[in-house]
C-alpha cells in the first residue's frame, strides 16, 4: 500500500491512534496503582510478572530480551527494585560473571496483590470487545509487529 503525502490524513492512520492509546492504557494503570497504595510502575510489574514464572531466576540479559528494553535501562529499573527489596541479584553458579535476577518473598506478595487489580484493568480495556474483534486486533498488531521487524534500519 503506497501513501501520497499529499492526501495523507495522519488521523486515518494506525500510528496516532496506538500511540495514544498506549498513553491512555499507562496512565490508567498507574492511576490505578495509585489508587490501591501500589508504587510500582507497569514496567514492574512486568518484571514481577516473569520473574514469578520463573522460580530459577532469569540471566539480566536474558530479562532485557524478553522485557525488549536495552541493557541500561534494565539495569536501572533492576536497581530500583532491588532498593525496594522486591528483585534481588544472585551470581549465577554457573558462570560469576552473571547475575540471576530472582523474585523475593515480598516481591511474590506485591505481584500476587497486583495480579488482580491488574487482570481489572485489562477486562476494562476490553470491554464491549468482542472475541472476534480481539483476534481481528491482535492479527492486525502481529502484522504491524512483522513489518516493523523485517524493516528495522
Amino acid at each position: 500500500m503506497e501513501i501520497h503525502s499529499d492526501s495523507l490524513d495522519f488521523n486515518n492512520t494506525l500510528a496516532p491512534w496506538i500511540g495514544s492509546t498506549c498513553k491512555m492504557m499507562n496512565f490508567y494503570i498507574s492511576d490505578v496503582f495509585q489508587k490501591n497504595n501500589i508504587q510500582v510502575t507497569k514496567e514492574q510489574f512486568i518484571v514481577l510478572k516473569i520473574l514469578h514464572e520463573d522460580n530459577d531466576g532469569i540471566i539480566q540479559n536474558e530479562l532485557a530480551f524478553i522485557t525488549e528494553r536495552n541493557k541500561a535501562s534494565l539495569t536501572r529499573l533492576i536497581n530500583v527494585m532491588e532498593k525496594n527489596n522486591l528483585v534481588a541479584r544472585i551470581p549465577s553458579k554457573k558462570d560469576s560473571r552473571k547475575n540471576l535476577i530472582h523474585i523475593t518473598k515480598a516481591g511474590k506478595q506485591l505481584f500476587l496483590k497486583m495480579k488482580p487489580i491488574m487482570l481489572n484493568c485489562i477486562e476494562t480495556f476490553q470491554n464491549g470487545i468482542s472475541e472476534n474483534e480481539k483476534e481481528i486486533f491482535i492479527n492486525v498488531m502481529t502484522k504491524i509487529q512483522t513489518n516493523l521487524k523485517n524493516n528495522t534500519i
